[in-house]
């Protein structure tokens, strides 16, 4: 059986997290793009290797970012939910 704060993050990363990204949205994009020119020039350069570290890394990178930013936000809210 799946905890609650299991299912809470199922829940607002299915329902909620594409709400408050969209905030980021232009900010975002332009990050996206740079990152995509930079893997390009290394894959051009012959490091397509290393190229895919460095994207499986910020992938695990920015799933982690999502998980700590959800995790302060509900002790946040049970701390509050406590006063």
């Amino acid at each position: 059986m799946e905890s609650l704060f299991d299912a809470l993050y199922a829940y607002a990363m299915t329902n909620r997290f594409d709400t408050y990204s969209l905030r980021d949205t232009e900010e975002r994009q332009e990050n996206e793009k740079m990152v995509r020119n930079a893997m390009e020039e290394l894959k051009i350069r012959g490091m397509g290797d290393a190229a895919q570290r460095i994207e499986d890394g910020f992938t695990i990178l920015a799933c982690l970012d999502r998980h700590s930013a959800f995790w302060a936000g509900l002790s946040i809210g049970m701390e509050l939910h406590r006063l």
